[in-house]
């Protein structure tokens, strides 16, 4: 046979989607993708979500105590301006005034006195002015702030007269821009108006823990103090705490009081992109190293294809020509690093192989009849039957009971294996012998560690089954339960219920695992591999093609829980072309409360 040499101008043969080109590309292209997506969730969710809970703790904390701070500020205003009331030296004399027991200088001075002691020396006042009542506009002011007191009069003439009329015994903080008051009616014990009482408010001093909060986080702030300030926007629908608004790159912080004598609101509005600063930069740094591996990814894709999957290829190539028939074949790769290596040793094992099929061709022919002769040679179960009676006989003869029951047990198990004279369906008595035999093997090998408890109904013993159905459920439960856990207990129990056999067999060894669970459901669907609760699996598949849908086999339990094994096997009376009893059962179960 002439030889042939792969040379690389060779149309190539199709791979397919799963090509080993393909999967190592996909998982180059996974080793770069997956990496962004953790870390791009990572920044988005984990990372933002973290910096955003300290960012809202620091504002929220921040904000409590500027709050706190400036609320006492206005209480401290509103007491003083009770105070005013409670003393009743303004109303005192106002009334000897009125009445003409004082002169009006001494009414000037009094009431100045008064306004200069209580007023003029606290920072949260630039002026303390009275207004008497029926004075025709008499102002009286402290002396420390008559100019302030003049100048805001004048501009506010009509807000403090119509404040006069309206607050009865209420307090107003009014004013607008930078000009700030407190407004209140002085009453006496008769609670006649005695005149008003304008404080002029230091704005820098009584805010200045909001001021100072605004500065540092660097935010706007809109701020209502009853009449002062911000009545334009509509309070009560903004919702109170930290709200992230994303859309409008803005962090909001909502908080507002009502009280008796004025209702407080603060609204502070932050730069999102500035607070999360440090976000948007770690976002832009990975989004740069990625782009800068995407020609390292490049020219890691080239070299894998150069040096890895074009020569594993080529060695692909020359398999299947070889698998076709074609003997001989070579590739084209030389030594320097192991790829190379293997395309020689292919090479020269292609050339030897050609020789050896050759040479031994005839050789291979006459062993392969020898071993179909070896086959059909093979040890007939019935004479192994045979020769375990034999051996009984002679354990009989001797005397040995241990070796008896187990030969016994054995020839129970072998006999169902053999089918039965070819029975599919036999009855649940002689289904118990077998499992009987090998319940006797089990406890020779478990002994104390395993109890075995049998409950079974008299009237479901003449119940048909099909053959071998609770031996490999026990079989089963030994060996993913008991065995696992040491030892444990199997319960089996039987009843007839309306017209089906209902079998249980419980076991207390390991529970079942999720991958238990797994393998379970596969081995009931049909979809069991080798080694995977083929017991199980033949079950099902016979209950299935024996009844279809009116049979059930159900495994039940969890972690921490017993395995159950339900089988329910419909009975008739109805034969089959065998003579046996066949299934036409009512499906109770559906009807009934397990």
């Amino acid at each position: 046979m002439p030889e042939r040499r792969l040379t690389t101008d060779r149309p190539r043969q199709h791979r397919g989607l799963f090509s080993l080109r393909v999967q190592i590309t996909t998982v180059l292209v996974l080793c770069y993708l997956i990496p962004t997506l953790v870390l791009g969730f990572f920044a988005q969710h984990i990372l933002l979500g973290s910096v955003q809970k300290n960012v809202e703790a620091a504002l929220v904390s921040n904000a409590r105590y500027s709050w706190n701070m400036t609320v006492e500020n206005l209480n401290r205003i509103v007491a003083l301006g009770q105070e005013a009331v409670y003393d009743e030296e303004l109303a005192d004399a106002w009334d000897k005034w009125r009445s003409s027991a004082i002169s009006n200088a001494e009414y000037l001075r009094l009431s100045r006195n008064y306004l200069e002691r209580e007023f003029g020396r606290d920072k949260l006042f630039t002026f303390a002015a009275f207004i008497p009542a029926d004075s025709n506009g008499l102002l009286i002011s402290n002396p420390s702030g008559q100019n302030e007191a003049s100048a805001f009069l004048r501009a506010n003439e009509n807000l403090v007269s119509h404040a006069a009329e309206t607050l009865d015994t209420r307090s107003l903080f009014t004013g607008s821009g930078e000009q700030m008051c407190f407004i209140r009616n002085i009453l006496n014990l008769r609670m006649e108006n005695t005149g008003t009482i304008v404080l002029g408010l230091n704005r820098s001093v009584i805010l200045e823990p909001l001021i100072s909060l605004q500065s540092g986080w660097k935010a706007s702030m809109r701020l209502r103090i009853g009449d002062y300030g911000d009545r334009d926007t509509d309070w009560a629908s903004l919702p109170a705490g930290f709200t992230d608004l994303p859309q409008e790159n803005l962090l909001r912080y909502v908080q507002s009081e009502s009280g008796d004598h004025y209702d407080l609101y603060l609204m502070l509005l932050l730069n999102r992109s500035e607070q999360y600063h440090e976000i948007y930069t770690f976002r832009r740094l990975i989004f740069i190293l990625y782009l800068l591996l995407i020609p390292v990814l490049l020219l890691i894709v080239v070299f894998v294809r150069r040096r890895i999957t074009r020569p594993i290829g080529l060695l692909a190539d020359a398999s299947r020509r070889i698998e076709a028939g074609e003997l001989g074949v070579t590739v084209p790769m030389r030594g320097g690093d192991e790829l190379g290596n293997l395309g020689v040793a292919f090479s020269n094992m292609s050339v030897r192989l050609k020789e050896l099929i050759e040479k031994t061709y005839q050789e291979e022919i006459e062993l392969k009849n020898a071993q179909i002769q070896a086959l059909q040679s093979r040890i007939n179960p019935h004479f192994l039957n045979n020769a375990l009676e034999t051996i009984n006989w002679e354990a009989r003869m001797e005397g040995s009971e241990a070796i008896e029951n187990m030969i016994s047990a054995l020839s129970v198990l072998l006999n169902a294996s053999l089918g039965r004279k070819n029975r599919r369906l036999v009855s649940l008595q002689e289904e118990l012998e077998v499992a009987d035999g090998y319940i006797f093997f089990i406890q020779q090998r478990f002994g104390d560690s395993l109890t075995i408890t049998r409950v079974i109904d008299p009237d479901a013993e003449g119940c048909i089954v099909p053959l071998l159905t609770v031996q490999p459920v026990l079989e089963n439960a030994v060996e993913h339960g008991i065995a696992p856990a040491g030892g444990g207990e199997i319960r089996l129990s039987a009843r007839q219920a309306a017209n089906c056999l209902e079998l249980k067999i419980t076991n207390t060894g390991q529970s079942l695992r999720p991958e238990d669970r797994q393998r379970i459901d596969a081995a009931l669907s049909g979809e069991a591999r080798e080694g995977n609760h083929l017991g199980l699996a033949n079950i099902a598949n016979r209950l299935r093609l024996l009844y279809g849908s009116q049979a059930r086999l159900t495994v039940s339990g969890g972690p921490g829980e017993k395995t159950v094994v339900e089988i329910h096997v419909p009975q008739t009376t109805e034969e089959d072309p065998e003579g046996n009893q066949m299934i036409a059962c009512q499906k109770k179960e559906e009807n009934r409360n397990d």
